[in-house]
């Protein structure tokens, strides 16, 4: 049995920590805020495994002028935060490149074909039934039918399930829509929790019912000498572990540098409004192709979430959540919908939008899980099998190379 810190409580950390548990490893996660009330907190809820496409590709940077001239659109760029934000785009314009983006959907198509599998012995192993409805996910496209066959030409390449729907079809799947729909796309295989949050609770508790731990500390640093984390810094103190595992989220890379990695992360804020139960009548995660957000039945109501914002400063932009639920209305023919709550976060997002998985370049004994952007909750049980099998020194699930931890360069 080896001591393994986990440095983040979140949906990665905690997968990465019950998999550790079962692997019978001695697992100690630390955290200075409760599990799951960053980023983890306020997703879609969707397991997305139809995502294969990375956001840095040649179609996002030409439409940017046409997204950012559009405050109701689902992407905006704060002019405030260009200065600090532009080493990153330029990044993500290297990421565009045709055989970057081509190599990144393999990437991600590769990691995703094995996200349902990897949460299906989860829910198994943690009595998380409950939490989980496994539906399908539908995708509808009000205009934008050209696109929406691009797309399903690169998932059937890849081996992605879906079926294509016809305008009458698609609408017959989501009572009420008032908007003419063009057509849609059904995928049969994936799920959604009901509960993001109260899903990360449940991996805790498991974690701590089983013999793990959860600190409320945050980790500062490291004492390294001979290419080994002999101890962590954590609340005034400096306890020591064998192995350690940096899954920290949008505030990972301080953390990474130590560790010998360039993470060039920035937080790409999101926003999810909840509407309240029964507001809106459907069943399963429904994504608007054109709006950029996904609408997802939970337990306690509709969560109607997206948006991209970069650049974001400190304090939220609430009109990015008021835009949701103004499509909501326009979408469903609503003068108003009844809303319960408003909720903002930052993705950990790299310019190629690939996760950094794999050992760190200067500590034989640390692993990098950080930088999931959209896909942490989709990708959470996979990571947290690649985890466990780099610690236990067998074979991992996934070819790593195309996620290695020094491609941005090392420290």
């Amino acid at each position: 049995m080896s001591r393994v810190a986990i440095i983040g409580a979140g949906i990665i950390g905690m997968a990465a920590a019950r998999a550790l548990q079962r692997d019978g490893q001695d697992v100690t996660v630390f955290d200075p805020d409760e599990p799951g009330s960053g980023c983890s907190f306020g997703n879609a809820g969707h397991i997305a495994i139809d995502h294969i496409r990375p956001l840095a590709r040649p179609d996002t940077l030409w439409s940017l002028p046409r997204l950012l001239a559009d405050p109701r659109g689902p992407l905006c760029l704060k002019p405030a935060g260009l200065p600090r934000l532009l080493p990153w785009m330029l990044r993500f314009a290297a990421a565009s490149l045709p055989s970057r983006v081509a190599a990144g959907t393999a990437a991600l198509a590769g990691l995703l074909a094995r996200a349902q599998a990897a949460w299906s012995m989860e829910i198994a192993a943690s009595g998380l039934a409950p939490l989980f409805r496994h539906r399908g996910s539908l995708i509808l496209y009000e205009r934008d039918l050209a696109g929406g066959a691009a797309e399903a030409a690169i998932l059937a390449a890849h081996g992605v399930r879906f079926e294509t729907l016809s305008a009458a079809e698609a609408a017959q799947r989501v009572p009420g829509l008032t908007v003419p729909i063009a057509g849609g796309r059904w995928h049969p295989d994936t799920s959604h929790t009901v509960d993001p949050h109260g899903l990360v609770l449940a991996l805790a508790e498991r974690l701590v019912a089983e013999g793990g731990r959860i600190e409320r500390a945050m980790v500062t640093g490291f004492d390294i000498a001979d290419g080994t984390v002999r101890a962590l810094h954590a609340g005034g103190r400096r306890p020591v572990f064998d192995h350690i595992v940096l899954a920290a989220g949008a505030g990972a890379a301080p953390l990474a540098r130590q560790l010998g990695a360039l993470a060039p992360l920035t937080r790409e804020r999101g926003y999810h409004l909840m509407l309240a139960p029964g507001a809106l009548e459907f069943d399963l995660p429904v994504t608007f192709a054109e709006r950029g957000f996904v609408a997802t039945p939970m337990t306690a109501g509709i969560r109607l979430a997206g948006t991209v914002e970069l650049g974001a400063g400190e304090a939220p932009d609430w009109y990015r959540a008021a835009i949701l639920s103004k499509h909501a209305c326009q979408l469903f023919g609503r003068a108003t919908l009844s809303e319960t709550s408003r909720w903002y976060g930052d993705r950990p997002t790299l310019p190629d939008y690939l996760p950094m998985i794999g050992p760190a370049p200067r500590a034989r004994n640390a692993l990098l899980a950080l930088g999931h952007q959209h896909l942490g909750l989709t990708l959470a049980a996979v990571t947290g099998a690649i985890v466990a099998a780099s610690i236990a020194g067998r074979p991992g699930p996934v070819e790593l190379s195309p996620f290695r931890t020094d491609r941005f360069g090392v420290i």
